[in-house]
């Protein structure tokens, strides 16, 4: 890898995590008037509206793997685009985007952990370390150093929702692994992953309606929804996709330990709330513990293959 694959490989990875972090900055300012679920759906569906002319082709050309894979994707689906994103807006009802953040840096740690329980893949006594660590510090940034939880709070119960939402992601994370993806067109497949997923979120955007919820977004409001459906949906993923196509997915992946980080300052500058000393600190604890975790990982992976 020269010094320039490496140079964009980081820059392409870091606007990634940067729109990632957006994400629960727009979000947090939607949500305060704007369901959840109706912020989801419009989010998806624009972004199929973007996607789809050139995603579509790709799916017709490769529809016997599509249909080969129907169920298993059909579940992706649900777990990735239905309920992941879903359920992240509507934990930002309660919760603060540096909290998410915190949570959402955990993702590569809780994917080895569900991999470890699975019997998929092992964890070494080092990795169990730096992966507690990493919990440690979104510990301490939910509790804001207090090591406490407050039973019944808001924050809690924000922080609870969106819990749910990266074991989702996480167990689609394990799932993916097992799919032949290089078979198809990634494109593609993200448009059929965005098509069948949003149809999914329907009955809940529709049930809205029995809340009396809005299920049309205000027109002072269809900016955040632009916004989301541009940036944190395509934009993010392209350029992952970049920085992976530059380097690696190792490089990629310790870039993700940048979203905690990116989350705070985007906190404290566009919604002006306060970070706190405590919770910058489980923030270093949460990037050291994540970062550590996918080093050993690669070392690990490195020793195997000259093992072999």
């Amino acid at each position: 890898m020269t010094s320039r694959q490496l140079l964009i490989a980081i820059g392409f990875s870091a606007m990634a995590n940067f729109f990632w972090a957006t994400n629960a900055i727009v979000g947090k300012i939607a949500v305060v008037s704007l369901p959840a679920f109706t912020l989801s759906q419009f989010r998806w569906w624009l972004a199929f509206l973007l996607i789809a002319p050139i995603g579509i082709p790709h799916i017709r050309r490769q529809w016997p793997w599509y249909r080969t894979h129907f169920k298993t994707l059909l579940l992706l689906a649900l777990l990735s685009v239905t309920l992941y994103n879903t359920l992240q807006y509507w934990a930002l009802k309660y919760t603060q985007p540096v909290n998410v953040g915190a949570m959402a840096a955990l993702m590569p740690v809780m994917i080895f952990m569900l991999s470890a329980w699975l019997g998929i893949g092992r964890m070494s006594v080092a990795q169990w370390l730096t992966a507690t660590l990493a919990v440690f510090g979104a510990f301490v940034v939910l509790t804001d150093g207090q090591m406490a939880l407050s039973i019944g709070g808001q924050s809690l119960i924000g922080d609870g929702i969106f819990f749910i939402g990266l074991i989702s992601w996480s167990f689609y994370s394990v799932m993916l692994k097992k799919l032949p993806v290089w078979e198809v067109n990634s494109v593609g497949m993200l448009t059929f992953f965005i098509g069948l997923g949003s149809l999914m979120i329907v009955p809940f955007w529709l049930s809205g309606a029995l809340r009396g919820e809005i299920l049309i977004p205000p027109t002072d409001l269809w900016w955040t929804v632009a916004y989301v459906a541009v940036f944190p949906s395509l934009v993010a993923f392209f350029s992952w996709i970049k920085a992976v196509g530059a380097s690696n997915a190792n490089i990629a992946g310790l870039m993700m330990t940048t979203a905690p980080l990116f989350n705070a300052l985007l906190t404290l500058v566009v919604l002006r709330e306060p970070v706190s000393a405590a919770q910058w600190l489980g923030i270093v604890c949460v990037i050291v513990g994540v970062a550590l975790t996918l080093l050993l990982t690669q070392l690990r992976q490195k020793a195997k293959g000259v093992a072999e």
